[in-house]
């Protein structure tokens, strides 16, 4: 069986993690092999990782992922790599890959695409629901990351009951062993200043409007001072969050860390995770952050609560005291941050990538 697996790019987000992870777990099983298609040059930090595995990546080389020259160009690459499933990631990709199908000469390719979260911009704009309609009805099978994510999904395309059985929901999964088997470093290591009685908290994720990093900066401004956040990815707005931590007194506790290849051993040298997205669709890293065996804090959020709640602690999006509460309540009752520890220990080992794997490869197979 012959996979090609098409997205964006392969810069530092949920999707593209996944996809770094889940082809080479596809590609080493017996009678399978996977390709990967990227339609901008930019932005591929999973590039060299993937072509390391044995993983063939090319990239279409382009002014913008938003030309529509890309339907003739993925409808042509599909044709000479005889694909037997084509399986597409994120906008405006869906669009190419779904419109390339009308121009297809092949009748045996199954054509799958995976909806990566709970909302997203277009529903803002009722015209795009036509739109979305037309273009997820060329999907053989249109995989949801969550219930949830699944729920808004049909409800926003209205699809007829008899095409409602295409919409399946397949979890993500991480490589848990990775996380929980990490070695943390020590502190002075992320920093020089840092002590071990430094206390470190993290969230790690790309700075655009759903991540709310903001929430986490203010907060520092009403924390102990013996308190450091540390904030790991790139993204459009990591300026205006420096801004803001300079503008609120607090620069030299806030530290923004980039791009990192060594997220298990950063969690695990932290005190605790944490993630304040406005939404998300299944967050690996509120995953990630559990499996590392810290306390974990997440917004009572679509794509959070689901995952988080009974397991780790959740508070109201956008609330910076009730956020503190949490944070000092952890790190002052030593018996109440294990059994948090432990309960997102055993909660991270529900989504393992091998059941992701299992799952999707029989999707693959039955259509």
């Amino acid at each position: 069986m012959r996979i090609l697996h098409i997205i964006n790019n392969l810069g530092p987000g949920g999707a593209e993690k996944l996809i770094e992870e889940l082809s080479p777990a596809i590609n080493n099983l017996a009678g399978t092999s996977l390709d990967i298609l990227v339609l901008s040059k930019d932005n591929n930090i999973y590039y060299d990782s993937l072509s390391s595995k044995g993983i063939k990546v090319d990239i279409i080389r382009s002014q913008s992922i938003y030309s529509p020259l890309h339907i003739l160009k993925i409808n042509t690459y599909i044709n000479k790599g005889n694909y037997d499933i084509v399986h597409s990631h994120l906008f405006p990709t869906q669009y190419w890959v779904g419109l390339s199908r009308i121009f297809s000469n092949s009748k045996k390719v199954k054509y799958v695409t995976t909806e990566h979260s709970t909302n997203n911009r277009r529903r803002n704009k009722p015209y795009f629901r036509l739109m979305d309609k037309y273009i997820y009805s060329k999907y053989d099978s249109v995989i949801s990351i969550t219930d949830n994510t699944r729920k808004n999904l049909v409800n926003w395309i209205k699809p007829k009951d008899r095409e409602l059985n295409r919409y399946k929901v397949i979890e993500n999964g991480i490589n848990i062993d990775k996380f929980i088997n990490a070695a943390p470093y020590s502190k002075n290591k992320i920093k020089e200043e840092f002590s071990e009685q430094t206390k470190l908290i993290c969230m790690v994720g790309r700075f655009e409007k759903a991540k709310d990093q903001a929430t986490l900066i203010r907060a520092m401004k009403v924390l102990s001072s013996e308190i450091h956040l540390l904030l790991v990815g790139e993204g459009a707005l990591k300026g205006n969050n420096m801004s803001l931590a300079k503008e609120l007194g607090v620069s030299n506790r806030v530290h923004f860390l980039g791009f990192r290849n060594d997220i298990p051993n950063v969690l695990k040298t932290v005190d605790i995770v944490i993630l304040s997205s406005y939404w998300e669709g299944l967050s690996l890293f509120s995953i990630e952050g559990m499996a590392c065996g810290k306390p974990f804090i997440a917004t009572k959020v679509q794509g959070l609560e689901e995952i988080v709640g009974g397991y780790g602690l959740l508070f109201r999006q956008g609330d910076v005291k009730g956020l503190c509460l949490l944070i000092n309540k952890l790190l002052s009752d030593r018996i109440f941050y294990k059994e948090v520890s432990e309960r997102c220990i055993t909660r991270s080992r529900t989504y393992d990538l091998r059941n992701t794997v299992e799952k999707l490869v029989q999707l693959y197979r039955n259509l």
